[in-house]
């Protein structure tokens, strides 16, 4: 099941250079995202990899049962195949940064 990491300060700020460059070092394929308060986006799943990590703002994830809510510094890695949901939550917008190894992905970022 996934879990939420935390952002490690020893890698430098929290802006959205230092997420890239963080996923990029694992040999991911990046890029950023921004979606307005209250966006709902239905269940659904990718056939790549795909980690979320959360710049700004807030965004819950569900996946099956299981309810991660994220923030600032937050990271959630699925595995492909595993149907999620995602939901800004709060009044503000959020940015976070999305990665994945599958590298047909370059020019077509994940969702």
């Amino acid at each position: 099941m996934p879990a939420v990491k935390h952002w490690d300060p020893a890698l430098g700020p929290l802006q959205l250079s230092t997420l890239r460059r963080a996923l990029q070092a694992e040999g991911m394929v990046t890029a950023w995202w921004s979606d307005v308060a209250n966006s709902r986006t239905p269940e659904h799943a990718h056939p790549f990899p795909e980690s979320r990590w959360v710049l700004s703002g807030f965004v819950r994830v569900t996946v099956g049962r299981e309810t991660f809510d994220l923030g600032p510094g937050d990271r959630l890695d699925l595995p492909a195949g595993t149907l999620h949901a995602i939901e800004v939550v709060g009044l503000s917008p959020v940015v976070y940064v999305t990665g994945t190894t599958d590298q047909s992905l370059r020019s077509s970022p994940a969702r």
